[in-house]
């Protein structure tokens, strides 16, 4: 075929792409249909603190974390239905494999077993500190699959919000927002210099969705530690992804 050929050829296949696109949405495949979201059960938001929930979302989800004496007992006390509830929550709201499912599921059952035999996941007990209890109502107002990523934004300097997610955050106002941040620190060892760089990125993460709805990649800059421990098991027993 020569060159002029060629080009026919192309533009020819150029144009039937656009047709596709323009009539069918697509080419070739089938389109995917949209997961149904798996709901918590009403009543557990809030079972597990905001100290505890992310150590029981990394174990599950991240194949990481220790859960003190305190957190295991705050998971059992919450039920196994609630953890069944909020793990199938997470997973129908993010974008998993089987191989992926399978493994958490698996995690999902041996961090309730591991609990329920020993008390806790590795390390050692820590001092009890005085906590502040987060605002009531604040409970389940940003879903399972956002709250992680309000946390790694503020607490990991970490992470992408979605406009759905900075909206969630923003319905759910300052005042749950501040008392959130305020509740973790209390609960967790941080140092007056973690302390003070965690308020600065968690005046930032609430500044930055009300100005761009949405934080990206771009507007993330990692600091030199990361910390653990908020209430987002579904911000109230998660951090999922979205």
């Amino acid at each position: 075929m020569g060159l002029l050929g060629k080009t026919e050829e192309i533009l020819e296949r150029n144009s039937e792409v656009w047709n596709l696109c323009k009539r069918s949405g697509q080419i070739g495949g089938t389109q995917a249909t949209p997961a149904t979201i798996v709901q918590p059960l009403k009543g557990c938001a809030g079972k597990v603190t905001s100290a505890c929930g992310p150590k029981i979302y990394e174990f599950v989800f991240d194949n990481s974390g220790i859960l003190f004496e305190k957190c295991c007992e705050q998971l059992l006390n919450a039920g196994r239905e609630c953890h069944d509830s909020d793990t199938n929550s997470i997973l129908s709201e993010g974008e998993f494999s089987k191989e992926e499912r399978e493994e958490i599921l698996a995690r999902h059952s041996e961090v309730w077993n591991l609990c329920k035999r020993s008390g806790h996941i590795g390390g050692t007990q820590p001092v009890p500190a005085p906590t502040v209890q987060p605002l009531t109502g604040c409970a389940g107002k940003v879903t399972s699959a956002c709250g992680p990523k309000v946390y790694a934004f503020v607490f990991d300097k970490s992470g992408v919000l979605s406009e759905k997610c900075c909206e969630l955050l923003l319905n759910a106002g300052r005042q749950c927002h501040d008392s959130e941040t305020n509740s973790i620190l209390s609960e967790g060892e941080f140092s007056v210099e973690e302390k003070k760089e965690i308020m600065k990125r968690h005046n930032q993460v609430w500044n930055l969705c009300k100005k761009n709805d949405h934080i990206d990649i771009e507007n993330t800059v990692f600091s030199k530690y990361a910390t653990k421990g908020l209430e987002l098991y579904g911000l109230n027993m998660i951090p999922q992804r979205s």
